[in-house]
């Protein structure tokens, strides 16, 4: 390898290991930014409006979640209305109890852009719900209004607030299909090419992301057995627990390593007796 090559090496393994470093002090710090964040917007952009008006219910709550795959956030709210009675019936008074909180993605948001700029979008609609009274247009004039103002107040910080989030998701594995290049992102490894075809052209799919290491282990003889019999228990006895149909799996198991140490003992006493040139042997 060549002093270049090395350097060129050297370089990438560097910021691998940087890039590393940055996502575990994101994961470390990300709840206290998003909260800090939500505090800042609501207090500059709204006058703190929107605290007030969620007050009742415990405020604007922010959550992360595995559930969103293919959005960095969701802003949801509710208004309760509760209605008081005078002693004869009549209604004496009506109050509104606001529901407010904000879902952040776990697996799109991986950095504090992306962070900022999640929860800046998702303000923006509750201000729209709560504050402008519009829960038919999400994403109409009032928004706009709500997201220039966010954007122009807090544009020094990276902060641009429009229609959508248009990110590209870092999904954990890729596959594409050999025949018409489709791709098929998941955050879990969900697709198996030996079962799954292209939803296009039905042609075979090949893992991209990450790419599959040249000769994989063949199941060893005992996951190969657990297989099968554990699904031939569980056709036998289709009620009964996973916990017993295991444990008699694992019986099976035994028995048979038991029989096979047995055939091999078998196998060395006769050979013992036997003897190698044919002639009678005995152990005292």
């Amino acid at each position: 390898m060549t002093n270049r090559e090395t350097e060129t090496t050297i370089c990438a393994t560097n910021k691998i290991s940087a890039d590393r470093d940055a996502r575990k002090a994101f994961e470390i710090a990300k709840h206290d930014i998003a909260q800090s964040f939500l505090q800042e917007l609501d207090k500059v952009i709204t006058q703190g409006r929107l605290s007030e008006l969620a007050e009742t219910t415990g405020g604007i709550r922010l959550s992360w979640t595995n559930k969103l795959n293919t959005t960095a956030g969701r802003a949801n709210w509710k208004r309760e209305t509760v209605r008081t009675r005078n002693p004869d019936g009549s209604e004496a008074s009506i109050r509104y109890r606001h529901h407010a909180s904000i879902e952040l993605a776990e697996k799109v948001i991986d950095d504090q852009h992306r962070l900022l700029n999640v929860i800046a979008h998702e303000f923006c609609h509750l201000a729209n719900f709560m504050v402008s009274g519009i829960t038919n247009n999400p994403h109409g004039k009032e928004f706009k209004v709500w997201a220039a103002k966010c954007s122009r107040r807090f544009g020094d910080r990276g902060i641009e607030v429009t229609t959508k989030h248009s990110y590209d998701i870092d999904f954990k594995y890729v596959w594409e299909c050999t025949s018409c290049a489709m791709e098929y992102k998941r955050h879990s490894k969900s697709i198996n090419p030996d079962r799954h075809r292209c939803g296009a052209c039905k042609n075979p799919l090949k893992q991209t992301k990450p790419v599959p290491r040249a000769g994989a282990r063949k199941p060893s003889e005992y996951q190969t057995f657990m297989k099968e019999q554990m699904r031939l228990l569980k056709e036998e006895n289709p009620k009964t627990p996973q916990k017993e149909i295991m444990r008699r799996v694992a019986d099976r198991w035994s028995s048979r390593e038991a029989a096979s140490v047995d055939e091999v003992a078998v196998g060395i006493e006769h050979l013992d007796l036997d003897g190698a040139d044919g002639s009678e042997s005995r152990t005292a």
